[in-house]
Parts: C-alpha cells; sequence; structure tokens
C-alpha cells in the first residue's frame, strides 16, 4: 500500500489545524526518541532488565517501563519472565523482537495476518498495480507476496514513503518521517532497518534485507534485497558488515543519550 491507497483503511485523527487527517498507527511510537534509544538498546545489547535499560536510555525507570509497554504493544519488543530456581518474584526480560514468533497469538504474527487482509481487501477494489510493490530480488509467489505485503503494510503504519529500484534489487525510502531525528541521531536508521529485516523473517518467505545505503539521509536511503537462496547463511553478515548500518551501530551515540527524560 502506498500513501493515498494506505489512508482509505487508516483511523482519522485531528491535525494541529484541526483537520482529519491519516495518521498511521506505528509512526507515533516510533517517532518517541526515547522509544527508539530503548529499542536501540535492545538491538545492540540484547535481553536487558527495566532498570539497566532506564539507566542505558537516560530514563527513569517508570518512564521506561511505559515506554516499553508501548514497544510491545506494536510487536517492536517482548519480555518475559526471567527463568530462575530461587523463591522470589523473577525479574522481566526485556528483548527486541527479532526471532520468528510462530504462535498465533503472537502480535507479530498476528501484524503479518492483519496486513494480508488489509492487502486483499484492496486486490479487491483497486487495480493490482495500485496495491501491490513489484517483484523484488526476482522473487515471486505466495510466501514472497505475503513478506512484500507485510513490508508494504509496515512501511505504511510507520510513515514511509518507499518504492523498488528499476533493477529490483533494491527498494528506496524517500522522505524520511523521521528525518529531524535522524538529523542528530543517524543510528536510528540502523533500528529502522533491523524492524525491516525482521517483518520480512517473520513473513516467512524468500526475501531478505540485506544491506543499508545511507546515500542521501534522511531524504533517501537504500535497503538492498536479495533471494535467501542466492546467499548462504554464512554470507548475510558479510553483506551486512559492508552496509552503512556497521557505522551507524557502532556510532557509539545512541538515539536521545544526549537528552535524557523525553
Amino acid at each position: 500500500m502506498h500513501g493515498y491507497i494506505a489512508s482509505i483503511l487508516l483511523p482519522l485523527r485531528e491535525d494541529d489545524n484541526g483537520a482529519m487527517a491519516a495518521q498511521p498507527p506505528s509512526y507515533k511510537t516510533l517517532a518517541s526518541l526515547s522509544r527508539m534509544n530503548l529499542l536501540y538498546q535492545l538491538q545492540s545489547r540484547g535481553t536487558m532488565t527495566v532498570n539497566d535499560l532506564a539507566e542505558a536510555a537516560g530514563l527513569h525507570h517508570n518512564t521506561a517501563r511505559e515506554h516499553l509497554d508501548r514497544l510491545i504493544a506494536e510487536g517492536f519488543v517482548t519480555c518475559t519472565p526471567e527463568t530462575r530456581d530461587s523463591k522470589g518474584r523473577p525479574r522481566m526480560l526485556y528483548s527486541a523482537a527479532s526471532e520468528v514468533g510462530a504462535e498465533l497469538g503472537s502480535i507479530r504474527a498476528r501484524k503479518i495476518v492483519a496486513a494480508q487482509q488489509r492487502a486483499e481487501q484492496l486486490r479487491r477494489i483497486l487495480p493490482p498495480q495500485a496495491v501491490d510493490l513489484p517483484a523484488l530480488a526476482g522473487c515471486s509467489g505466495p510466501a514472497a507476496q505475503r513478506q512484500l505485503d507485510a513490508l508494504d503494510d509496515h512501511l505504511d503504519q510507520a510513515g514511509f514513503d518507499a518504492r523498488v529500484a528499476a533493477d529490483g534489487e533494491r527498494l528506496n525510502l524517500h522522505d524520511c518521517p523521521y528525518s529531524e531525528m535522524v538529523k542528530e541521531h543517524p543510528e536510528v536508521c540502523g533500528v529502522h532497518y533491523r524492524l525491516i529485516q525482521g517483518v520480512l523473517e517473520q513473513a516467512d518467505g524468500p526475501l531478505r534485507a540485506v544491506g543499508l545505503n545511507l546515500i542521501d539521509a534522511p531524504h533517501r536511503c537504500v535497503i538492498e534485497m536479495a533471494a535467501v537462496p542466492a546467499l548462504s547463511v554464512e554470507a548475510v553478515p558479510a553483506v551486512r558488515a559492508r552496509s552503512a548500518l556497521g557505522a551507524v551501530a557502532n556510532s557509539g551515540n545512541p538515539p536521545g543519550a544526549s537528552r535524557p527524560g523525553q
């Protein structure tokens, strides 16, 4: 779905001028610098407790918990009790939602199903070229279409304008809705890149995002795509290491670190 098409199915809310406008549901969640910082910490450092996260992000632990609840509700973060043999209340452990959640009740699994339902609804009322992303990395078939539906839906929900490049091997993201945040915290791009990878993996098909090229960030970024059979398991990390994400992820400047308490 692209822009005006997605707006058919998005809830209407008042903008600053009192007019009714479509607001992508995930945008407000991801537009918070503090929440992006928490996601960055989890993606970079792995499973953490709320106290460790609050300290790393410069937030009060109650504030951090509220932000984490929002991220959990959107399926970006998971929370599980710590396994322990001793008595007492176990600590809650937070992780970036990276592994495929196959269980029917998982938020990520439900979002994939919802994306397919929205795409099918639009296909019944609009021509295919107005709904579907062109094939990426030469992939076709039901599994690839499920991934494209999920990816298209995620990008729309997050507020991105995406176009498939002429060679069919890259996805161009234009007019980043998080541009003001990216100017001071370019590592935010890496957080979004990992979210895109997670969506494709959760949708379970041949497509993978294997590189991030910050050509003219935040105005234009390029996601490099590939089919799983074309890459060995060992080759994928090597491709990622050559992307701009390597520099972004290791910039040592987590989002919001200079502005605690947001």
